[in-house]
């Protein structure tokens, strides 16, 4: 029997979910302007600025470990790289502009989710809902303004698969030669596009049209080509570059290990309590509708599923930021949950889902709060280190340090002293001794830690308290200190 008072429910449901979706938006629009960054935004831009500037893609950060391959880089996020030179072109060298790409994306992706909602009748949820719940988890609102390319690769995987949703519902097969070529820009955007294309071709077996097999199949690997143009060798040049890249050439790709791999991709779910609480709410949205999932959302739950068995298996690790990828479906899941529990008035269930989408959001609030420390201005912070230095000199410091001196120093990354040591001491002063030890046999003029923007690695076992300006150590003096830095010299 259908409850009187649900009607009144299920309006009260929608306006505290509407309240709450556009508290989140306005925090996030806040956290536009206050963001911490992120060390990768350096690697990233430094490619980005050598290929807007000299036409190349350069690693000068990883001189010290790849040498003379780092003035060409053959392995790098081409078209993302590209995307992000042409706004250095236009902007300059900033890390507000780099991040307008994920942005960007991330409308794509709210775009996209509304379109697909909007074929599948599923209209129960307004914009400021549907935004709010991408932004209940603390991991898509924080990539969602970072320059790095997951969030991207997100918005690339959904348009695959609403293309072959097309196609499924059309079945002409102009629909997979057009995911084809998006799958194959994902390729060329990062090579973890791979997984985009074997979900995709994967997806068509279950819905075989041999006129639609061969257009995906053509167009992805025509668009994927790009990535090989300029590595010599090609395909086989590529093969050899990945071989030796850090994350490869220290995984095993054993049919074990591959299988190992499968198995616990689940630990990418539940990486964190804000990964756990997110994927639970998408179980439970399965669960709780499951004969309705399985009849209205055949296609997406077939594509997820492959999404998930390709990645799982071709990524090196369990890092969480490659669950953006999943993160669309993972929303249109809950969303199609949603509006069945609502169609047939669950209002127990529905509360479950509505608790855990609520702690997600504070989840998101909270981690951001907890980064205020963390908002500083990159480039004056880096003016204020660099004036303690000669320029023109060789200085080990964090990645971030080339927005506003890559010009004025020779700079690399700490990260290539973590690629070619195993692990420190389990002595603090000989963990500290070990590092500048490695700045030394370098030949690096200068070691310069920003206590906020460096590595934790670094920070936690430089003893910060423990120094005094003139100390020597390893090679080096402590020339500058104060709350902010650390800067060594190298003794002649």
């Amino acid at each position: 029997m259908k409850s009187p008072d649900f009607p009144q429910f299920q309006r009260r449901w929608k306006v505290g979910a509407t309240i709450v979706s556009l508290l989140l938006l306005l925090v996030f629009l806040v956290s536009i302007i206050l963001r911490r960054f992120n060390g990768d935004e350096g690697i990233i831009g430094e490619w980005a600025y050598w290929l807007a500037n000299v036409g190349e893609a350069r690693s000068m950060l990883y001189y010290s470990y790849f040498g003379e391959k780092a003035l060409s880089l053959p392995i790098y996020h081409k078209f993302y790289t590209i995307l992000l030179a042409g706004i250095i072109k236009l902007f300059g060298f900033e890390p507000f502009f780099l991040r307008l790409i994920s942005l960007f994306s991330f409308v794509g992706v709210v775009w996209l989710s509304k379109v697909y909602l909007k074929q599948n009748r599923l209209t129960a949820f307004s914009l400021p809902i549907l935004i709010g719940i991408y932004l209940a988890q603390s991991l898509w609102f924080n990539f969602a303004f970072v320059a790095r390319p997951e969030v991207m690769m997100a918005f690339l995987a959904l348009s695959v698969f609403v293309l072959l949703k097309q196609f499924s519902v059309s079945r002409h097969w102009k629909w997979a030669l057009f995911a084809g070529l998006v799958s194959g820009f994902s390729f060329y955007t990062h090579l973890n596009g791979l997984a985009i294309i074997a979900a995709g071709g994967l997806f068509l077996l279950f819905r075989f049209q041999w006129k639609a097999v061969l257009a995906y199949g053509f167009s992805a690997f025509l668009v994927a080509s790009l990535f090989v143009l300029d590595i010599p060798g090609n395909y086989l040049g590529l093969l050899h570059e990945l071989s030796q890249a850090p994350d490869v050439e220290n995984s095993s790709f054993s049919a074990t290990r591959l299988l190992m791999k499968l198995l616990t991709e689940h630990e990418r779910f539940f990486h964190n309590a804000g990964l756990a609480i997110f994927s639970l709410t998408a179980l439970l949205s399965l669960v709780f509708g499951w004969k309705y999932q399985k009849k209205q959302n055949a296609d997406l739950l077939i594509f997820t599923a492959l999404l998930i068995l390709s990645l799982s298996l071709l990524t090196h690790g369990k890092t969480p930021k490659y669950l953006l990828f999943y993160m669309p479906f993972m929303v249109l899941i809950i969303l199609s949950g949603l509006q069945y529990l609502l169609a047939t008035e669950r209002k127990t269930k529905i509360l479950v889902i509505a608790v855990f989408l609520l702690a997600g959001a504070v989840i998101s609030v909270v981690d951001y709060a907890k980064e205020y420390p963390y908002f500083v201005d990159v480039k004056a912070r880096n003016q204020a280190m660099a004036d303690k230095m000669e320029t023109g000199k060789t200085v080990l410091a964090h990645n971030g340090f080339v927005f506003g001196q890559i010009e004025n120093f020779e700079i690399r990354s700490p990260i290539i002293f973590f690629f070619t040591h195993d692990g420190f001491a389990e002595n603090n002063q000989e963990d500290r001794l070990e590092y500048l030890t490695f700045a030394h046999e370098k030949g690096y003029d200068y070691v310069a830690i920003d206590m906020i923007l460096e590595r934790k690695e670094v920070r936690n076992f430089i003893l910060f308290q423990q120094l005094k300006i003139g100390d020597t150590l390893a090679g080096f003096e402590l020339a500058y200190k104060d709350s902010d830095f650390l800067v060594f010299k190298h003794l002649d």
